[in-house]
């Protein structure tokens, strides 16, 4: 099954496209047309809609179909000039581009809305997570789809779907949460809320049938009036507007419960709620303080309405309390600035296919990275089609992009931003990044652990991101020629160093495995094989920055690496992961392995074709791990091969999870991939397999759900695997095959 653009229209009527498969007609576009525009000027004072635009000209060259035209825009006294092009990536995949551009307005808003209607009454419609989607959103804050892809089937199988360019390319992001000074809440600016959408269930039954993709949506809150009625009491008054709703934030202490109720101006209830509140909030800045978001409908009338607000228990300690009217009509926010395009890009597929829930899920990710032009197996193109749906803008109107480890976060943090980053060849997004990380540099020299949209982050902790910055400023001048930042280097390098090697022996005694392994904290320092091996990495990466660092203090930091490896009697011998730990009879340490202990060496061979430690101890280690039938290796076990047990492990304040899961024994697709890429460049005989197999099982383990996921369960149900789906640092795979498919390129010539 094909799909093309098929043009419509004469110079009478002006032209557009509908899509075809063949002589059978997809799909008819905005009713007749390429596009919607909503436009306001900069104070929001006019505004317009465009409505099915459609193109003055068309030119056909390259196998690309483009239509033209210039729209006068009277209310706003300019002329804005139109491109739309398609262009067959695929026999199945289109991509289609909308180029804006006005040269007379300092800005304007804009709001882009292309809608996709079949020819007849579709089967069944379809989300990334709803093989039979029910209407209404389908990718933004309002939907629980993990990935933006959505369509329509057609008889006979027919699948149509749309897809979007990532969220820095188009403009878009999925805050659900944001951060507070009480700690995590609900975000409250209505941001790209149904990104996609298909068609209600009204909507269907009234025969208006679509899929559609609209960037540049918000909803506008203004602060409303909110009058207490009496001192202490927990009743007030605002006065509230027919068919708008209202969002409530405030910050409590001590309570427990709080309990919500809403009259309108007749004394009617019209909303009740209690919420129950964590006993700790996360990310709060004091203790005990609490946050909550309440949304409430739109009224049904105007006129003053009472809210009132009790605590379950004890009296009701407000710190801080607003309520926000929301406009029930849409802003545009993305900005079509004078004289600078705006581009937007979508990609539309058809594919004959059973509609079941993999299936989509796979192929939508397979066609978006082809409409990307990436070219790789189909598990490199899901985990580069996952990467580049969590690059995200930082907030409306900033232009800066921001990278999510996926849609369960709102957070950029630093060690996932580092993995997807060097994963992607992408030279923008790795300056910007490294540079705003850099900007999180304290006094001491550590480094930001995270950025977020809306509010700050001051968190400086002594795990591995101070090593990632170093590594990180190298690998851009390796492969862009960026030069660092020598001055933050030198900082970096000296907070490194006094921090975790004061006497300079070379040695690291530090109170957690610095590694995404950040779960076994101690309360004391102890040695961590990991810590070690990126400590002797920082020291070789930051003399090739140009810092000066001796040949014998490097040596030195290696030599106490290796030194990780010894021979652990009935154990046998292997490359201890935390040799310091007390889980043996009489408080003696049981042998631990990890695959974060061989990222260290893994970098030094990608970056310098340095190896740290010797073949012996590499395949000695990987021969430790028990390999299941899908060539899953659990990343963090005992050196036996068994997992944890919740009376004996070495996990930090009370942490457990399930045998087989998460850190206690959970297969990491990137951790793995990268040991055993160390594995294959020292002459483990059976990496290669294992390297292939283990990429595969991302799409195969867990049959329902073939996305990139943090981790697989190692205990032989895929249930158990990680509820993060769609995660973006497993895009580092692709970094590591390019550089063994180069070596071994290498060996060949």
């Amino acid at each position: 099954m094909s799909i093309e653009p098929q043009r419509i229209g004469t110079p009478q009527t002006g032209f557009w496209t509908e899509l075809r498969s063949g002589q059978a007609a997809l799909a008819r576009q905005n009713s007749g047309g390429e596009f919607d525009l909503l436009l306001e000027s900069g104070d929001r004072v006019d505004r317009q809609e465009v409505r099915a635009w459609r193109a003055a000209a068309y030119s056909e060259a390259d196998g690309r179909l483009t239509l033209t035209g210039t729209t006068r825009l009277a209310l706003f006294a300019t002329d804005l000039e139109v491109s739309v092009t398609y262009e067959n990536v695929t026999a199945q995949v289109i991509k289609k581009t909308i180029r804006l551009y006005q040269n007379n307005i300092p800005r304007l808003f804009l709001r882009l809305r292309c809608s996709f209607e079949p020819p007849e009454a579709p089967e069944t419609y379809w989300s990334f997570d709803h093989a039979s989607h029910p209407g209404g959103p389908a990718y933004g804050v309002l939907a629980d789809d993990v990935f933006p892809a959505a369509g329509y089937v057609l008889s006979g199988n027919r699948v149509f779907g749309l897809l979007t360019a990532s969220g820095w390319e188009n403009g878009w992001a999925r805050y659900g949460l944001r951060r507070s000074a009480a700690g995590n809440i609900p975000a409250v600016a209505l941001v790209d809320p149904a990104l996609l959408c298909t068609a209600t269930a009204a909507e269907r039954s009234a025969g208006k049938d679509y899929v559609a993709l609209t960037l540049g949506e918000a909803y506008e809150n203004t602060l409303a009036p909110l009058e207490s009625c009496g001192a202490g009491n927990g009743e007030y008054a605002f006065l509230g507007r027919r068919e708008h709703p209202y969002t409530l934030i405030l910050e409590v202490r001590q309570a427990r419960t709080l309990a919500f109720e809403v009259r309108d101006p007749r004394g009617q209830v019209v909303l009740t709620q209690t919420a129950a509140f964590e006993e700790e909030a996360a990310n709060a800045a004091e203790e005990g303080l609490h946050a909550f978001v309440l949304r409430l409908p739109a009224l049904e009338s105007s006129g003053e309405h009472k809210l009132r607000i009790a605590a379950g228990e004890g009296p009701l300690e407000l710190r801080r309390l607003q309520l926000f009217e929301v406009s029930p009509e849409p802003r545009p926010w993305h900005e079509l600035l004078q004289g600078e395009a705006l581009e937007r890009t979508l990609f539309l597929f058809a594919e004959e296919m059973r509609p079941a829930p993999r299936s989509l899920r796979l192929q939508s990710q397979i066609h978006l990275a082809d409409g990307l032009g990436f070219h790789g197996s189909a598990a490199e193109k899901v985990v580069f089609a996952d990467a580049q749906m969590l690059t995200w803008t930082s907030e409306p109107g900033l232009a800066e992009p921001m990278v999510v480890p996926s849609i369960s976060y709102f957070e950029m943090y630093l060690r996932d931003a580092f993995w997807i980053l060097n994963g992607l060849p992408d030279q923008f997004l790795n300056e910007n990044i490294l540079r705003r990380v850099g900007e999180t540099i304290n006094a001491e020299g550590n480094v930001g652990n995270i950025i977020t949209a809306y509010h700050g982050s001051i968190e400086h902790k002594q795990n591995e991101l101070a090593y990632l910055y170093l590594i990180w400023s190298l690998n851009n001048r390796l492969r862009f020629g960026s030069p660092p930042d020598l001055e933050k280097v030198r900082r970096v390098t000296g907070f490194v160093r006094r921090a975790f090697d004061p006497d300079g022996d070379g040695i690291v005694l530090v109170n957690n495995p610095q590694s995404s392994a950040d779960v076994v904290w101690q309360d004391r320092p102890s040695r961590f094989a990991v810590s070690q091996g990126y400590y002797a990495l920082a020291l070789r990466v930051a003399r090739a920055l140009g810092v000066e660092v001796g040949e014998s203090e490097i040596e030195s930091a290696e030599a106490a690496y290796r030194g990780y490896y010894a021979d652990y009697g009935a154990e046998g011998a292997f490359l201890h992961a935390f040799p310091d730990n007390k889980l043996g009879e009489g408080g003696r340490p049981v042998g631990i392995i990890s695959h974060v202990d061989l990222a260290p060496e893994f970098l030094s061979l990608y970056l310098f074709d340095h190896a740290m430690l010797t073949s012996e101890i590499v395949i000695a280690t990987l021969e430790k791990y028990p390999v299941s039938p899908q060539g899953l290796m659990p990343s963090f076990c005992r050196a036996d091969g068994q997992f944890f047990t919740r009376d004996n492990n070495p996990f930090s304040g009370g942490l457990y999870w399930k045998p087989g899961t998460y850190w206690n024994g959970g297969s990491w697709l990137r951790l793995q991939y990268m040991a055993l890429a160390v594995g294959k460049v020292h002459g483990w005989v059976k990496a290669e397999h294992l390297l292939r197999q283990r990429l595969e099982a991302e799409l195969t383990y867990d049959a329902e759900n073939p996305v990139s996921r943090e981790f697989l369960s190692c205990n032989g149900s895929p249930q158990d695997s990680s509820f993060h789906r769609v995660f973006g640092w497993n895009v580092f795979v692709l970094a590591v095959n390019e550089w063994l498919n180069g070596r071994n390129q290498d060996r060949e010539s």
